[in-house]
């Protein structure tokens, strides 16, 4: 077979072009063609693949360059390539084993040990040998900007780090003075250590220089939010779902500036997106999802949603979804949850576990009943208590409190330390003990999952979360306390649930149900608001607390 020479020379002036010009699906068609004229060596196997990952197709490059990595075993060019691809699969273990091959055959390799330190990152167990990695690879290349980041990016995982983040941040920084992801890097670090100045003007400098960059956007309004500047925060979280219609978080969050604005309707239609997300787009249940209609006889599903305090917050919807099913309302909620739930109107059967098809007719998130009946601000539910404890229980927490004197207090410094907000909603037991001075007042300990170093309380606060073994317990004891004072967590949920007086301590830039500028809670009459004036700060919020204490204490005990 003859071989046109100039032909062959055009195809690759051709590929050449498309690649640079980014048309690659156009260059793996040309590929394809040359291929049949010239020896399909493994480089060219490899550079083809290349075309067809950028094309669109990973699975397929994939193969190619097995192909070529079985041709050219040591070549470490095309190992790093396969590893490469594995890494955009998530087949994170195969792309570790293709590094670490790459680095037997080049002990030195930058790149790969880059890429081996980001494989065994996404294990969530090779986090030290990163850090060495990436520290070698800074010895061997000081001026290697990428490993500067990534180092920072392992530092900044560790709020103990934070400052050895910053540091390799303003390292890739001095190198590269306008680099916007570590502009980017050092106002999240910022943000997360409640500099929300500092944070503003470094994100503001990433979005100057990258300004079509979905999360820099949703940083920015991230940042914004927590500064309370709500009308700013909600342009630029709608400018992040611009850039990228599949950024799910900025359509969210859009959603909380929405609450937090006051447009409580227009919230509660945007906060729709969260069905979206990667933990709730796939909900089938093989039967419809409710819309709200009448549905007579037949039987709905209501769907647990989220954390604890959401359930408790938004239960009270339960009795309204029953006036449209003839009372046929099934609760799937979580096991703690369950013997209280029981006592909500409307709920004819309370699950732990989803029930076969075949016994309910249509389902519906929880969180999307608020939807469903066009909640606005003038339209909040706001009948307590719509839970309540056994009475038998409530009587077992009378004999055990009774006798304690004084105004009898309940109180809770901590949520759950994997919610994403945790480090700023919640306060600590350190804090929390100047209260415990206050003359005529017993203060009783709510905290039933306190970490180690707070197993042992002070001797002015009385430990009953041993007798909590689920929420119909804390209810019971909660109706035989005068007040309960607690941060953003599902014990405020709980008391403001049982029209229990509860004071929750909110920090600054809140979670979007808590609105702005406003002592009280729409959504719960029993509760009164202490927000935070500084982001991180709660000393003034406990010496309003304290001073309130004070007199209520004096009141309740003069009567």
């Amino acid at each position: 077979m003859t071989t046109d020479t100039e032909s062959i020379r055009a195809a690759w002036a051709q590929i050449n072009e498309a690649e640079e010009a980014g048309e690659w699906s156009q260059a793996t068609t040309i590929y394809n063609e040359i291929t049949k004229s010239v020896e399909r060596t493994p480089e060219l196997i490899a550079r083809h693949a290349l075309a067809v990952l950028h094309a669109g197709d990973p699975a397929r490059s994939a193969t190619m360059t097995r192909k070529a990595a079985r041709l050219a075993p040591t070549d470490a060019g095309i190992q790093l390539q396969l590893g490469k691809i594995y890494f955009i699969q998530s087949r994170h273990k195969e792309a570790e084993s293709t590094f670490r091959k790459v680095l037997e055959m080049e002990p030195d390799n930058i790149d790969a040990m880059r890429r081996l330190a980001q494989s065994i990152q996404m294990e969530r167990t090779g986090w030290k040998e990163a850090e060495k990695l990436l520290l070698k690879a800074a010895r061997i290349e000081p001026t290697n900007i990428a490993v500067w980041q990534q180092l920072g990016a392992i530092y900044g995982n560790d709020p103990r780090r934070y400052k050895e983040a910053e540091d390799a941040f303003k390292k890739a920084l001095k190198m590269e003075p306008n680099l916007p992801s570590a502009y980017h890097n050092l106002g999240l670090l910022r943000r997360f250590q409640a500099d929300l100045p500092e944070a503003e003007k470094l994100l503001r400098k990433a979005c100057e220089l990258l300004p079509k960059d979905t999360s820099y956007a949703f940083s920015m309004g991230s940042c914004l939010m927590y500064m309370e500047q709500i009308e700013e925060s909600l342009a630029w979280f709608k400018k992040a779902a611009d850039l990228d219609d599949a950024n799910i978080a900025a359509k969210v969050y859009t959603a909380f500036a929405l609450f937090l604005g006051g447009q409580i309707r227009e919230g509660w239609v945007q906060y729709e997106k969260r069905l979206k997300l990667k933990d709730l787009k796939d909900l089938n249940y093989s039967r419809p999802r409710w819309d709200g209609s009448d549905v007579g006889e037949q039987s709905i599903l209501l769907l647990r949603e989220q954390g604890y305090g959401d359930n408790l917050q938004f239960i009270r919807y339960a009795k309204y979804v029953a006036e449209r099913s003839n009372g046929k309302v099934i609760l799937l909620a979580q096991t703690p949850l369950l013997r209280l739930f029981n006592s909500v109107e409307g709920v004819s059967l309370t699950l732990s576990a989803t029930p076969e098809p075949k016994y309910f007719h249509r389902f519906i998130p929880l969180m999307s009943l608020p939807y469903i009946f066009e909640t606005d601000k003038d339209s909040i539910p706001a009948d307590v208590p719509y839970v309540a404890a056994q009475a038998a229980d409530i009587e077992y927490w009378r004999e055990h409190l009774d006798s304690y004197p004084g105004l009898k207090v309940g109180v809770n410094w901590r949520g759950n330390p994997g919610h994403l907000n945790d480090s700023f909603r919640s306060s600590s037991l350190e804090e929390m003990s100047q209260l415990f001075d206050i003359p005529g007042i017993t203060f009783f300990s709510l905290v039933f999952d306190r970490p180690i170093f707070e197993e042992e309380l002070p001797e002015n606060l009385i430990d009953i979360s041993y007798g909590f073994n689920d929420f119909a317990d804390t209810a019971a004891a909660m109706e035989n306390l005068d007040l309960i004072i607690t941060v953003d967590t599902s014990t405020c949920h709980l008391a403001g649930a049982l029209a229990r007086p509860v004071w929750t301590m909110i920090a600054r830039g809140p979670d979007f149900r808590w609105g702005l500028n406003t002592s009280e809670s729409p959504w719960y009459p029993t509760m009164k608001l202490f927000r935070q004036a500084v982001l991180g700060e709660w000393s003034d919020v406990y010496k309003r607390i304290s001073a309130e204490l004070i007199m209520l204490a004096s009141t309740h005990n003069a009567s």
